[in-house]
């Protein structure tokens, strides 16, 4: 007879944490095979919390105690609480402007004595909750405009106000919630332009001018195959394909 799990067990994951912890250690491994010095006594300085990798060894020691403090939470509670939360993020990111202190070129930091955080960070797990206590309503039609409009502003409100703060990398993090969205139904054509817009501008920035009006050209061209063969094949639907790709190549 094959052995009952328990409660607490049952419902779990475990390719999802093992492959967590694999991830975990190939990245404290990584810096250690960077930032470990000759002659440091390997063990010790694991366990002494004052190197790069025995800092992250202590993160994911924190991140565990609260990841099985959260497996023991009644199920019920996070969805009870995430507009709350999400309502706290929003505060703490409009603190920032007034009572920021600037660490390491940072403004988007709130330091109390010696402790200090970053809303930012913080925010993306009360907008994971809202956005999910969103989508998971009995009533939720996705595929309504009104409901895309929702839940965009639930994603990019956040990031609106990271913006704000000079942090764009971060504030670049919360449109990956547009993949959530899209498996909800938003079309493609948004992620598409998204996307798009994205790559442009990486490009814009890092690509010098021939190359960029290569990668434009390439990048229309794939873009309007789809848009070709999406649209039963009428060579009307690739107007706005090339009306944009020549407006980019001016710019």
């Amino acid at each position: 007879m094959a052995r009952k799990e328990s409660g607490f067990s049952r419902n779990i994951d475990w390719s999802f944490i093992w492959i967590y912890l694999l991830l975990v250690g190939i990245g404290i491994m990584a810096i250690f095979g960077v930032t470990y010095k000759d002659g440091d006594p390997m063990v010790a300085s694991f366990f002494a919390f004052q190197t790069d990798y025995s800092k992250q060894l202590l993160y994911f020691f924190i991140a565990a105690v609260l990841g099985i403090f959260i497996l023991l939470t009644d199920s019920k509670f996070f969805p009870a609480t995430a507009n709350l939360f999400y309502a706290v993020g929003i505060v703490l990111l409009l603190l920032v402007f007034p009572f920021h202190s600037e660490v390491k070129g940072t403004k988007s930091i709130i330091r109390f004595g010696s402790f200090q955080f970053q809303p930012a960070e913080l925010c993306k797990i009360f907008v994971c909750l809202a956005l999910a206590k969103y989508l998971s309503l009995p009533n939720m039609d996705f595929s309504k405009t009104r409901s895309q409009l929702i839940a965009a502003a639930i994603a990019l409100f956040p990031a609106v106000l990271t913006l704000m703060q000079s942090e764009t990398g971060l504030a670049l993090v919360y449109f990956a919630f547009f993949l959530v969205m899209y498996r909800e139904g938003l079309p493609s054509t948004i992620l598409t332009v998204g996307a798009t817009i994205g790559i442009i501008v990486v490009c814009t920035l890092l690509m010098e001018t021939e190359v960029l009006l290569i990668v434009f050209t390439v990048l229309a061209a794939i873009i309007g195959f789809f848009v070709y063969q999406r649209n039963r094949r009428r060579f009307s639907s690739l107007v706005p394909v090339v009306v944009i790709w020549l407006m980019t190549m001016a710019f």
